[in-house]
Parts: C-alpha cells; structure tokens; sequence
C-alpha cells in the first residue's frame, strides 16, 4: 500500500486541530469521498498575514485514486530510520571509551552500546541532580565548581538551555535521534513540529532516561571522571590518564563539549593537530515577551496553541555574518562559569516557556584574523580575557554588565540597570567598551537590520547582557575526512561541538552516531 503526503493543510490558529484537518481534506476530495485517516507529520505556524494559520502535512496509507488527484499530493518511501550496521573486521581488544557526555558522547554510546561494543562514557562532571545541585549552590554562594556545572556533566551544555532540536543538517537519522528522545520522556510534538524544543525541566529526565538506556546495554557511565592526559603509541591511541587512574583505550570517542580549554591544550601538546576556527561572539538581548507575541502574531497572541513567539533573524555587515542563536522565547538569561572570575552567560527556558522575557543571543561571527589568533593559546586567550572583563564589570556577584539597546546604540551609559531576567543582577556597563570595537559596530548595524526585519525591535524596554562567549568552539580538532580520526591520533574519534563539528543539541548527535558508525562498521568486540 502506498503512503500519500498532503503539504500545506491550512487552518485558522484558533480551530480545532483533527476536526479542522478533516474538514480541508473532505474539500479536496470528490463530493461523496470519505475522508481517510491520516497521520500528522509535520506542524508549522504561519503568522505573515492578518489571520494566523497552523500549517500541517499529513501522510494517509491509500491505494484510492481521488487521493493522488488531491493539490499536493506526492508518495512517499517509508525507510528505516536507522539502517543495521555491519561489524567490522578488526578485532578490538579493549572497550570504547567515550569522553564527554553531551550529545554527541550520548548518542555515540547509545549506537555503540546497542551493537554490542558496552561502551565505557566518562565525564568530568556530575549526573544532572548533582549538576542542578551545584548551580542552585552556586546562585547561593557565588562560588563556581570548576568540574560539575552548567556546562560540564551528563547532558553538556545543552541540558541547562532551551533544549532546541532545530538544525539545518540534512541527515538520514535525524529522525531516529527525535524518536530516541521521545522514548526518554521528550514530548511527543518533536516529531512533528518545526521548531521542536523540550525546555530545561523535562530535558534534565529525558537526559536521566537516555543514561539508562545506555546503561541497560552493558555500558558503565562514570561521572566526575576528568580525561587528564592521553598516551599514544606508534601514532595510535594506547591509554587515557584519569583522575581515576589509567585506562587501557584504543578507540576513543572525543566528545569534550566547547568548554574543555584545559583538554584541548593538553592535546595540543601530544601532538593532535588543532586549528583556530571561526566562532561567535556578542551579547545576549532581552525583550518583553508579550510585545514579541503581540508583533508576530497580532491579535491571536497569547493563544495557548501558538505558544511564546520566536524569531529568527541574520544580515551580513560588510560580510560578516550576524545572526540571532539559542533564541529563547519565555525564557531566561543564566550564567556559564566554570572558572572563577571569569563570566559567560547563555540562554535557558522551561518547556511552557512562560517567562516574561525572550533571550537570544546575537553574535558576530570572529574570524581567527579578527580576533589576531594563530594558534590555539591565542584563542583562549582571547576568550578569557573578553569574560574576565566581563567579570570585572559585573562585580565579584557574578552579576552580569548590561546596557540598554538605545543607549548601547548612541555609545552611552544606561541611566540606570535595565530590568532583565538574569537571576545575579545586572550592573550598568559600557558593552560598547568592552567589546572588542569591530564586535561592537557589528552589532550596531545589525540591531538596525533586524528592526527593519521586525518592526520595533529597537525597542525603549530592549536590554543587552554580555558575554555571549560560549555559542561554539574557537578551534577544530583535525580529523580525516573519510575515518573521522583524528589527525595525529589513530583510533581517537574528536566529535560535536566541542571538537568543531557541530553546533547545537541535533547536530552534535548526528555527529557522534556518524562517528560511532564509522567505529562499528571497523572494528568488532574482541575482549
């Protein structure tokens, strides 16, 4: 039997979601015809004209000839969403041990562990209590765990942000990774949305749940378990010196995140080849959620079933590009510290999204040139001098330096603290000091740019918070185009974001099951 797809299914934001399907199927069909069941596989809003729609695509399981004749109506392949993979010739003798537990480390474990490799995943963090533990401590104490935080421990960075499944990766498995979350307690509306987001609070169980699944395949998770130094042999991968000790390891999958300086510095010195990278750098903007609903979706807004509006948005100035990321509707500002007196901050919001604030971060992209990088060093030097900066203008309570957009726009001081969601406070600041110069007047331009695209967004409540420093890794681990191997390292597998692969929670899984895929169809298990 054949699967039909109808696209473009519009019906008004307000109407029941079937019944008004339904209806729009039956007037594409011959009077008379029944309508078929179908099922929704993809929802989308529409807010261009006056009357806001939901836009669907539906598949129906039909031979019936009036449905081909339906406007739209084009068949469709079903496939595997994840295609068995054959084990390799060479015989592996130690377990693959899979550094870092974002998510690419955890879908590398998942794929490996289900054919059979019982993974070893280690990470220099804690488990997601621990973690939730520590950054509630250190909303308290003002004091930073420089191991187990917002950006180290199981689930990454990504676990204390708006957990976003947007990408603009095409992939064969993309589906298989929504489906692996949905089974982990992820909402069932990923699968069909076109922006899918799970939100902070049920990420952190969809995190705990997939920890398990890798576990119930003869994996071992080790938390707070630092990767210290590596031992190569003849080229190869031989050990990984731990704060637990030496481990035997000879395949490696390196899934450190876009934070793990101290790691990639000791790569460097064991003769792993890594490259300075174009990255982003800016600030995070915050505006009144109910004026962003009320621009985008008119008189509907605050509808339960459009949700916060989003945006977003990019422009070029002088052909750099800027552009918004981990845009955060109903969401808030958090800080990212792993390193006292230093300051990062980033977006995060709860699945109802009902903050009062939208968060989005709005970043230049830095060329290695912009930034006078020539190597590793310099690239971290010049992000901790931006954050330490950063620090030193928010004060030793971590505050963050803020600005209001208008001021930010006439290079003046706020008259006073703009209101933000940040939790630590905001101190007034002159971002446009701060910031490198060429950073600053990027985002000036762009600020004009994006009220063009969206009237009022250079609005009088619009505040800006800095540094968004940590969007994506400064450098790239070099690997081979064909095995994914690490240049200099054979048997390391460098992935995500952390090695300059990647940016943002589905592209760093898709990367981690490539690499993993590539280990499977190579090796079998041998010990």
């Amino acid at each position: 039997m054949m699967t039909l797809r109808i696209p473009n299914i519009k019906i008004r934001h307000d109407e029941p979601e079937r019944e008004a399907i339904e209806r729009e199927l039956a007037a594409m069909l011959p009077l008379g015809s029944p309508v078929p069941e179908f099922e929704i596989v993809r929802r989308s809003i529409d807010a261009r004209q006056r009357t806001v729609h939901r836009v669907y695509s539906v598949e129906i399981n039909s031979e019936t000839e009036a449905l081909r004749s339906m406007p739209g109506a084009a068949t469709v392949e079903k496939s595997e969403t994840l295609p068995k993979l054959e084990l390799g010739s060479e015989v592996l003798t130690t377990r693959p041990v899979v550094i870092g537990a974002g998510p690419a480390g955890l879908f590398a474990a998942w794929l490996l562990g289900r054919h059979g490799f019982e993974p070893l995943m280690l990470d220099r963090g804690g488990d997601v209590a621990q973690r939730s533990e520590a950054l509630e401590r250190f909303f308290r104490t003002r004091s930073p765990d420089p191991e187990c935080n917002a950006l180290f421990g199981l689930g990454g960075a990504g676990t204390f942000s708006d957990g976003k499944l947007t990408t603009g990766v095409k992939h064969p498995w993309l589906r298989t990774v929504l489906e692996v979350l949905v089974a982990c307690g992820a909402p069932n509306d990923i699968l069909i949305d076109a922006k899918p987001h799970v939100g902070t609070d049920k990420l952190r169980i969809v995190i705990t749940n997939l920890i398990q699944k890798i576990r119930d395949t003869k994996a071992e998770v080790l938390t707070n378990t630092r990767l210290d130094d590596i031992v190569i042999r003849r080229g190869a991968l031989h050990a990984l010196e731990t704060t637990r000790g030496e481990m035997p390891c000879r395949v490696g999958v390196l899934a450190v995140g876009h934070s793990a300086r101290d790691t990639w510095t000791m790569l460097n010195k064991r003769g792993l080849s890594l490259s300075p990278k174009p990255f982003q750098l800016g600030v995070r903007i915050e505006h009144p959620q109910k004026w962003l609903d009320k621009v985008r979706y008119g008189e509907a807004a605050g509808h339960p079933a459009l949700g916060a509006a989003d945006y977003k948005l990019a422009t070029r100035v002088g052909g750099i590009p800027v552009f918004s990321f981990c845009m955060c509707p109903g969401g808030e500002t958090m800080p990212t510290v792993n390193e006292a007196g230093h300051l990062a901050i980033n977006g995060m919001s709860y699945h109802a999204r009902g903050s009062h604030f939208s968060s989005s971060a709005i970043v230049v992209t830095c060329d290695p040139e912009m930034s006078g990088a020539q190597n590793l060093e310099d690239c971290l030097s010049f992000q901790r001098r931006l954050e330490a900066d950063c620090f030193a203008a928010g004060g030793e309570d971590y505050g963050a330096p803020a600005q209001g957009l208008l001021d930010f726009l006439e290079e003046r001081p706020s008259a006073r603290a703009p209101r933000v969601s940040y939790r630590l406070g905001a101190r007034v600041a002159r971002l446009d000091r701060i910031l490198p110069p060429v950073v600053a007047h990027c985002l000036r331009a762009a600020f004009g740019a994006f009220d063009k695209q969206i009237r009022g967004y250079i609005h009088p409540d619009a505040a800006l918070l800095a540094p968004e420093s940590r969007a994506s890794s400064p450098v790239r681990i070099d690997r081979d185009r064909v095995t994914s191997q690490a240049l200099g390292c054979d048997g390391m597998y460098p992935v995500g974001e952390g090695a300059g692969y990647a940016g943002g929670i589905m592209s760093s899984a898709l990367d981690g099951l490539s690499s993993a895929a590539k280990i499977i169809n190579r090796y079998r298990p041998g010990w």
